[in-house]
């Protein structure tokens, strides 16, 4: 009913506010004999013409319902790719074409009425891009750019940009966010909506294009030159569309997404019904700082606590914190139905039986925090043989125990008896998120621990709902998506690292300023001592981290064959599977095994049968692409990743590899040939999974003759 009224007020302000249109005889007669007049409109032009659910909405889409209304036009939508629609005005399918920006090469096909908007056209590059010092910056780049985008000519004329073609935006955004391209180029507008759409986070704005006859993107109506009464018509309904009625439209449809940094959030009818009459109580971990926990006033801190303010703003939600003593109580409440949601919960098989979860808004490195004098932590398997704390209930103790199960874990009640008691040296190390033991370490352990190294794991933060409340799941969901990663970074980065001001004991300031003065004496005294002493520390400092370095590499690569080893390729691969899972996008596996080797060995000796694995790792490194990672996994094995590549890419790359081999004269052995089992990564995969499917692949290649690839 409400929704009813606003969009009575709307209509009848539209009617109160707008100027007559007096038409000619001519003209509507035009009108009677062609009431339907076919409109070109593109799906993705976000906030002018786009989907929310199945329904076109957007700025052009009510403008079109102003000139039909003003006119007595009815407008019948192709709505398409912006390539499409443009090929279709060119011959002549549609009548009109909405978003067309003026050229004069465009003039022989096109009369254009005025400007309904005009859109900053901008340069997005990469966070690793460097400095942009103008459009000289991009010689010899690859730029993407929209095929037939007005202002393409004047690009192309140029010649010194390495100009890329896309037919839609998705494909334009996504290839600059994987490096596929350096740089594109696209109005203001719609490249924010993709960037919070799919919280794209290392994308940055680095100019506005200023080309001689190109500022900014004019949208205009464009009408086939063979009806020029139509264009009158529309001419004179854009006319009669007041200031104020435009800025109404601005308002609602380009204004609304600046209201707040999270962008506009369209909610159903019971979605907001839920809003309106619930009061939505949550959960936290008590001790969980800084993500979340209870301060001083036993009140809501932390990170979680900075987007449940930001969720109450901008959804007019109602929460209430439901206090407990710590996360397995929590836990426990929300079995119970105490809780209606988890702030920040990792989603896990286990949980997944009564808690549905959004989207991760939250990635974090889980590290190991240990004794000042314990050496580097290249890998978690390090830990094998040592008592290692993690907190009681925590999602990894389970993931870990059944991924590791040599590590022995010993459970503790929260994140200060895990540090206590490493330092009171009953356990060697504990495990938990570096943004939770670096608090800690500035609160009290400064000086006694450090983080000794990182792990693969990392913990994926998600909003939990009770599994029967789909509606504030979907509520949740959409106001993650709505949220862009200016300010996810402005919430992480208000709490990691963690200041604190303190009030000032200026006692104790004039005690220390009175020590630092004898010190100072004392240090300009031995100063010549001190000065040659620091160059032996300096140069012992570099002998470390020349040795550090060399450990760190030995470490990762096989000694034999200078590729890295078997520990390092599960690291990848884990690493992979996390960036499949969050930018929904495949990579491809392959496992490589030398037919017959053991003859080698046994005919010609190990040592020919080294130099035979070294020949075959140069050949996989020499010929793999930049972005694959090669490794030996063990004995005659080869594991081959391939990032973001279709299986059509890696079987092409396996037949190079196969035929190198294959035709390579190895030492002493001559020919030689190998089997390949190739497979790309699914949905929830595991590296036991993907490995197991590409072994599978390996002994198909093996059973149907050797010197083969095979997929699974």
């Amino acid at each position: 009913m409400k929704r009813l009224l606003i969009l009575f007020l709307f209509i009848l302000s539209i009617q109160l506010n707008a100027k007559t249109i007096t038409l000619t005889e001519e003209e509507k007669e035009f009108i009677k004999n062609n009431p339907v007049i076919k409109v070109g409109i593109m799906p993705d032009f976000t906030p002018f013409s786009y989907y929310i659910k199945n329904t076109p909405v957007g700025f052009e889409h009510e403008l079109l319902n102003i000139l039909s209304q003003r006119t007595g036009l009815m407008f019948e939508k192709k709505i398409d790719k912006w390539t499409t629609i443009y090929t279709a005005f060119k011959n002549k399918e549609v009548d009109v074409i909405t978003s067309i920006s003026y050229k004069k090469f465009r003039e022989p096909f096109t009369t254009f009425t005025s400007s309904y908007y005009d859109i900053p056209i901008m340069i997005f590059v990469r966070d690793d891009f460097g400095e942009y010092k103008g459009i000289k910056s991009l010689e010899g780049k690859k730029v993407g750019v929209l095929k037939d985008v007005f202002y393409i000519k004047e690009l192309e004329k140029m010649g010194t940009i390495d100009l890329v073609y896309y037919d839609t935006y998705e494909e334009l955004t996504k290839d600059l966010v994987f490096g596929k391209i350096d740089a594109l180029m696209q109005n203001l507008t719609n490249i924010n909506y993709l960037i919070k759409k799919n919280l794209y986070s290392n994308l940055k704005l680095a100019s506005e294009l200023i080309l001689p006859n190109t500022k900014k993107e004019d949208l205009r109506l464009g009408i086939i030159p063979e009806k020029p009464i139509l264009s009158s018509i529309l001419q004179k309904g854009l006319n009669s569309i007041t200031k104020k009625e435009k800025e109404e439209l601005v308002t609602k449809w380009i204004g609304s997404i600046k209201e707040y940094k999270g962008g506009h959030i369209e909610l159903d009818k019971d979605e907001k019904a839920y809003l309106n009459t619930k009061v939505i109580k949550y959960c936290i971990n008590p001790d969980g700082l800084p993500f979340e926990g209870l301060n001083e006033e036993k009140e809501h801190s932390g990170i979680s606590s900075d987007y449940y303010s930001l969720f109450e703003k901008i959804l007019s939600a109602k929460f209430e914190l439901v206090k407990t003593k710590n996360w397995n109580e929590s836990i426990t409440f929300i079995k119970e139905g105490k809780c209606n949601m988890l702030a920040l919960g990792m989603e896990t098989y286990e949980r997944k039986k009564y808690l549905n979860f959004t989207s991760s808004y939250l990635d974090v490195p889980l590290v190991v925090a240990t004794k000042v004098d314990v050496p580097f932590i290249n890998h978690i398997l390090d830990l094998e043989g040592e008592k290692v704390g993690i907190i009681k209930g925590d999602a990894f103790v389970k993931i870990l125990r059944q991924k590791y199960p040599s590590l022995d874990l010993v459970e503790v009640e929260n994140i200060n008896e895990g540090l206590d008691r490493v330092k009171k040296g009953e356990l060697f190390g504990f495990i938990d998120t570096l943004a939770s033991i670096g608090y800690e370490f500035q609160q009290k352990y400064f000086g006694e621990l450090k983080i000794a190294g990182k792990i693969s794991e990392t913990l994926k933060l998600s909003m939990a709902v009770v599994k029967e409340d789909t509606t504030l799941l979907n509520i949740l969901q959409k106001a993650i998506n709505s949220m862009t990663n200016e300010l996810h970074r402005e919430i992480f980065h208000k709490w990691i690292p963690i200041k604190y001001e303190k009030g000032v004991n200026y006692d104790l300031v004039w005690k220390i300023a009175i020590t630092s003065l004898i010190v100072i004496l004392l240090v300009i005294y031995w100063n010549r001592k001190i000065i040659k002493t620091n160059k032996l520390l300096e140069e012992a400092q570099r002998k470390i981290e020349e040795k550090n370095k060399e450990l760190e590499k030995l470490a990762t690569t096989d000694k034999l064959t200078n590729l890295y080893n078997r520990r390092k390729i599960e690291e990848l691969l884990e690493i992979e599977i996390n960036r499949s899972e969050r930018f929904n996008h495949n990579f491809g596996l392959a496992i490589v095994d030398i037919d017959k080797f053991k003859e080698v060995n046994d005919t010609y000796g190990h040592q020919v049968g080294d130099k035979v694995l070294k020949e075959i790792a140069n050949i996989l490194n020499t010929n793999r692409r930049k972005t694959d990672f090669v490794g030996r996994y063990g004995g005659e094995e080869f594991v081959i990743i391939c990032p973001e590549s279709s299986l059509e890419g890696v079987l092409r790359l396996m037949e190079i590899f196969k035929e190198k081999i294959s035709t390579h004269k190895f030492y002493e052995v001559g020919d030689k040939t190998a089997s390949f089992g190739v497979t790309i990564s699914q949905k929830d995969d595991t590296i036991e999974s993907i490995l197991k499917r590409a072994d599978d692949a390996l002994y198909q290649a093996k059973d149907n003759g050797r010197n083969k690839i095979e997929y699974k």
